[in-house]
């Protein structure tokens, strides 16, 4: 028994803290995932789910975190009654989460390692029973397991651990990921990843949805050529209007050395309506949500392209001067 109980700490507990600094890294995926489940409950089991999407980044950055808290807390041993218990609950909630996603073939990506590693739903199902078996093990021995006392050094850990990740998780979303784990990160080629590996043309390519068009034409190609500085804006109603007058700076100072073209998800009289309230005098094309979405956290955002190259992306609290900006195409 004692081999299982070390077996099962430390497969559940370095899981636990590997899937949740990934999720730590990138708050806002984790909440974009959560809203999916939200509106998919919200219509299949009651619609008070459709309530949860204000607090969906507020719950990411909670659960996120308490991942990595409760990963290290129960390596070290630290109250183990209570780590146990947390981690069972959350576990049985991952669960239904896994199950539901699997088996009615709603939430085809779980997010249960972010961008990081793609799992099925039912690889996600798996899993996800396999820590259930190990965690009811730890619960049931968790008399038996809990120390006498517990050392300061342990608390100081399970602190740091936790301010650690609360900061991390309050700078990615005020600024970018720190890891970009996803297909448009700095240095893609996105023509090369539209295209099948060379080496194996029956696989997937990397990228499968990049399409930009306007209201009556393809514009796609036309964004993938020369340098091009691309406005993503995922929703109007959602974008933060303070940043556009630094944005507005920014694209006067470029004048004609690169192209600067906004690209939005929302309605033409949406966008309209933006453009004349924060100025924004660059033309638009519209392209998928969640396209825009993957492409970069922010909105906002920021996204220098070059013969479709991603050189760099900025955050709306990050926007730069035109010589940084340029700095980054030499």
């Amino acid at each position: 028994m004692k081999v299982l109980n070390a077996i099962a700490r430390y497969i559940v507990g370095g899981l636990f803290i590997f899937s949740g600094l990934i999720k730590v890294n990138d708050p806002v995926g984790t909440q974009i995932k959560l809203e999916e489940y939200f509106s998919v409950f919200a219509v299949d089991i009651a619609p008070f789910f459709e309530s949860l999407k204000p607090i969906s980044l507020f719950l990411s950055m909670l659960l996120s975190t308490l991942e990595v808290v409760l990963g290290i807390a129960l390596l070290l041993k630290y109250r183990e009654k209570l780590v146990t218990t947390l981690l069972l609950a959350m576990i049985v909630f991952f669960t239904f989460l896994t199950f539901y996603s699997a088996y009615f073939n709603k939430v085809t990506d779980c997010g249960c390692f972010g961008d990081a590693i793609k799992l099925t739903p039912w690889e996600s199902f798996i899993k996800d029973i396999v820590l259930l078996v190990f965690i009811v093990v730890l619960f049931v021995n968790r008399k038996k397991n809990q120390l006498l006392e517990e050392t300061k050094l342990k608390t100081g850990i399970v602190a740091a651990s936790l301010v650690f990740c609360l900061a991390v998780a309050f700078w990615s979303v005020n600024h970018l990921p720190t890891i970009d784990f996803r297909a448009y990160k700095a240095g893609t080629s996105i023509p090369a990843d539209m295209l099948p590996p060379a080496n194996d043309p029956s696989v997937v390519p990397k990228i499968t949805n990049f399409a930009i068009y306007g209201d009556e034409s393809d514009h796609t190609q036309e964004v993938l050529r020369g340098n091009k500085l691309l406005v993503v804006v995922h929703e109007t109603e959602k974008t933060d209007i303070d940043s556009y007058n630094m944005l507005n700076s920014l694209i006067g100072a470029l004048g004609n050395q690169v192209d600067v073209v906004a690209i939005t998800a929302s309605s033409g009289p949406q966008f309209e309506d933006l453009r004349h309230t924060v100025q924004l005098a660059i033309p638009y094309y519209y392209s998928d949500k969640t396209l825009l979405k993957t492409m970069i956290r922010s909105n906002p955002g920021l996204v220098l392209l070059n013969n479709g190259e991603v050189m760099k992306k900025w955050h709306y609290n990050d926007i730069p001067d035109a010589g940084e900006l340029l700095s980054n195409l030499n």
